[in-house]
């Protein structure tokens, strides 16, 4: 089971580094400031309605240009919202969707969390997947 689920995450991480260098998020600075009032899913960051590889891609992309960008890896989720106004490459569209831990952070555990959703539907913190509300 654990090599089988190792050739899972080998593979998967392969394939984000391979269409990490291609996907990007589509839009302007002011397509980025969209109202973000109402109903998301947690893990599906760029709001197409579930969680895929695309929303592991752009969350694993964000966080390395907003580290490069910044010179540091704390990134809350008020800063990745502010971000999208920025003139930054890869942005995330509905931010609060990355935190899928709950613990106001975006980190490369949310994006953990997204993959094993992906794999086995299911992940650690039972958030993925799930609906919420932004007032």
């Amino acid at each position: 089971m654990r090599k089988t689920l190792k050739k899972i995450t080998v593979s998967l991480t392969a394939m984000l580094m391979m269409f990490g260098s291609t996907y990007t998020a589509v839009g302007s600075a002011s397509a980025a400031d969209n109202d973000l009032h109402g109903w998301h899913v947690y893990g599906d960051v760029d709001d197409d309605g579930f969680v895929s590889l695309s929303d592991a891609v752009l969350v694993s992309q964000f966080i390395t240009e907003y580290k490069n960008a910044h010179n540091h890896t704390l990134i809350s989720v008020k800063n990745a919202l502010d971000y999208r106004k920025e003139e930054g490459e890869y942005y995330l569209p509905v931010p609060q969707a990355a935190d899928i831990d709950g613990d106001g952070y975006i980190t490369d555990a949310d994006q953990i969390c997204m993959q094993n959703y992906m794999i086995n539907n299911y992940d650690k913190a039972g958030r993925c997947g799930q609906s919420f509300f932004i007032n």
